[in-house]
């Protein structure tokens, strides 16, 4: 959705008036693209390579209080979508030649397509960095699997991987914010720990029979040899997808030994 825009004066302290934070300065996250850079980065960009650009022009006010949004989704999404700004008054004729006609116009290019130039416009009514990520990362394949009773039972009590898995509830307000933030984990751990979401409307009694008495749950299930996983796993108390990502790390680094032992103990016996 495009807003429109009137002309006024601001402060000459940032391109839109606004203070940039140390962080942001010593390390960007935003790109900020001009037609060449943008030719190379987006237009030619690699098949699974994805990128948010926002188009504005710095004297319009919803681009002001876009920009400390922008700059917060783009540490969020770092690693997963490249995330840049075109000043569209200083670039005017090419902003008009990209079929820009009003501020801020925000565009995600996505992967997988044969054409460089087709783009998705964002259409939400918020444009806060919870809203953008999620967008975005519906742009992404998954990371994350959707559990049945029986996945559960096969694969996270009795199979040889760890799982993280995210019990919820489709009508929970919090699950719905917890959802991207889940699918980042799942990104960040992959390889490692395998992510998993059980919907608990639907499966109500695998929740019951592990104990989830509210949404969202976070458990981990390590894999402990030949031993089956107990069905409550272990509570991991956070919504934060980098502090459960150092949860689970250095629950691994303990288990690592234990498992080493327990592998050579089996190799010893056979």
């Amino acid at each position: 959705m495009s807003d429109s825009v009137s002309h006024y004066p601001i402060p000459n302290s940032s391109p839109c008036g606004l203070s940039v934070p140390t962080q942001d300065l010593v390390n960007p996250v935003v790109v900020t693209l001009n037609p060449d850079t943008f030719s190379e980065l987006v237009k030619r960009r690699n098949s699974d390579e994805l990128w948010m650009v926002d188009f504005y022009a710095p004297w319009c006010g919803p681009c002001q209080a876009l920009l400390p949004e922008w700059r917060r989704v783009a540490r969020m999404l770092n690693g997963m979508v490249s995330v840049g700004t075109v000043d569209c008054q200083k670039h005017h004729s090419f902003c008009q030649g990209e079929g820009v006609r009003a501020y801020p116009e925000i565009r995600l290019y996505s992967h997988g397509s044969n054409r460089r130039d087709q783009y998705h416009s964002y259409n939400g009514w918020h444009r806060d960095a919870h809203s953008l990520r999620t967008w975005a990362m519906g742009f992404l394949p998954r990371a994350s699997v959707d559990l049945s009773p029986e996945d559960f039972k096969n694969y996270v009590l009795g199979g040889a991987e760890h799982w993280v898995v995210d019990f919820y509830a489709p009508w929970c307000g919090p699950c719905q914010h917890f959802a991207p933030e889940f699918e980042s984990l799942a990104r960040m751990m992959k390889g490692t720990v395998r992510a998993g979401k059980v919907d608990c409307q639907a499966h109500y009694q695998t929740c019951h029979s592990a104990g989830v008495k509210a949404y969202p749950t976070v458990r981990f299930y390590p894999h402990l040899g030949t031993k089956r996983r107990d069905q409550g796993g272990e509570h991991i108390n956070s919504r934060d997808a980098g502090v459960i990502a150092d949860i689970l790390r250095q629950r691994l680094q303990q288990l690592s030994p234990w498992l080493q032992d327990k592998s050579s103990k089996l190799k010893d016996e056979l």
